[in-house]
């Protein structure tokens, strides 16, 4: 059909476009869309739906009462959802009379349907991105120059339909970001901004969370005769990982207030993280408790990489793993872990990390390894804690520099002094 209008229809729709283009509002943009049609189509009411291909429906938004309630059906269903499905217009005079209309709908609204001018809205790709539904012409039926004007119509709402859903799309975004960071912010809470003070030891602790937020968790727990350090890795990254972990860290607290014995700790997280996960939701961890009487570590490995113990042999620094000999908790509620005890010297330095150090890559997709960080650390022996750490993250930061494989890195150290 050739798209010519009168000068008076040209007038009205350059008056339409004044108020069309004045917001990026998609609510109120969907409703001065549908006030202008019907105002220029002498029409009683009208709907625009919007495509949504994720669903494969439309939907709009019709006013009832003072709220707006959003309706939906399929591509392809009804009137609109033929036209959404096969980009054609339709002109029907007695809505009674085409099989494709759905009397229900009247029926339950109480409304009656006469007249329908059903046009499909397109991108510049001829992609079909709404529908434009008006209903009951005034005097009679839709005629040829309705349906000139609703299809012109229609070609210059589409880029104001886009940019409005752009619009839209920003703000939630932006709303998203704002929100991640208030619980990045939240997550910083929970882990210490600084490890306590000891007569007899030095204590380092670092976390850098691969995102706003991420999944690992350290903590220390300073009571009259021991140092309890955990440090645990949660699989996965961003909000889940995160919301894991907070899980992790009440739980924690809440059971050291009740129990002393450390295995009887981490089996209870076991059997709690089970009880709340699904079988892909697990965390590894070290839990340790250095007894500060006898210098003694304690400590249960679950599925995590393994301590570190270096300790000065004449001019030497010797390297030892801790043996790592069990599952990650939240895996098997009554798996039974073993605990290791190992003797502190003077200047002997422990070292627990996540794999985000080990496992850092780099352009080649070569790993940090354990080996790496064990030359550092005997490199740097001598200097304090704060300077070996340093040094620690510097050196991951630079390996992994363009490496695809990103984590969240944490890290804890502790050397006893005397």
């Amino acid at each position: 059909m050739k798209r010519t209008l009168t000068e008076a229809q040209l007038y009205s729709l350059l008056e339409s476009m004044k108020l069309i283009n004045s917001t990026l509002d998609l609510d109120k943009l969907l409703a001065i869309i549908m006030q202008e049609i019907t105002i220029n189509l002498d029409a009683d009411r009208g709907t625009l739906y919007i495509v949504d291909e994720t669903s494969r429906e439309i939907w709009s938004k019709i006013a009832q009462g003072d709220k707006k309630l959003e309706i939906r059906q399929p591509i392809g269903k009804g009137i609109s959802g033929h036209v959404a499905k096969t980009g054609e217009t339709i002109n029907i005079p007695d809505a009674y009379k085409d099989l494709r209309f759905n009397p229900a709908v009247d029926k339950k609204s109480g409304y009656r349907t006469r007249s329908i001018l059903c046009i499909p809205v397109l991108d510049k790709t001829g992609k079909i991105i709404a529908v434009l539904q008006i209903l009951n012409k005034k005097n009679g039926r839709f005629n040829k120059k309705d349906q000139q004007f609703a299809s012109v119509f229609a070609d210059y709402i589409s880029l104001a339909i886009q940019n409005a859903q752009l619009y839209q799309e920003a703000l939630e975004r932006k709303k998203l970001e704002n929100e991640i960071e208030v619980a990045g912010e939240i997550q910083r809470m929970l882990i210490p901004a600084s490890p306590p003070r000891l007569d007899n030891y030095e204590l380092f602790a670092y976390h850098h969370p691969s995102k706003f937020i991420g999944g690992d968790y350290y903590d220390f727990f300073l009571k009259p005769d021991s140092l309890i350090i955990i440090l645990a890795d949660v699989a996965g990254k961003g909000i889940p990982a995160a919301l894991l972990m907070a899980n992790l860290q009440a739980t924690v607290h809440n059971l050291l207030g009740k129990y002393q014995s450390n295995k009887e700790i981490v089996s209870l997280i076991n059997k709690h993280l089970y009880s709340v996960t699904t079988s892909d939701k697990y965390a590894t961890l070290v839990w340790g408790n250095i007894k500060l009487i006898d210098h003694t570590f304690h400590y249960i490995t679950a599925g995590h990489v393994p301590p570190l113990l270096f300790s000065k042999n004449g001019k030497s620094i010797h390297s030892t793993e801790l043996p790592q000999a069990s599952i990650p908790v939240g895996m098997l509620p009554e798996y039974e872990f073993e605990e290791g005890i190992v003797q502190l010297h003077p200047d002997d330095l422990l070292l627990v990390c996540s794999d985000g150090i080990t496992e850092a890559q780099n352009k080649k997709e070569e790993m940090f390894e354990t080996e790496r960080l064990k030359q550092i650390v005997r490199k740097n022996y001598h200097q304090s804690l704060n300077a070996i750490g340093d040094e620690i993250i510097q050196q991951v930061k630079t390996f992994s520099h363009g490496g695809s494989y990103e984590d969240d890195i944490s890290l804890v150290m502790i050397r006893r002094i005397s």
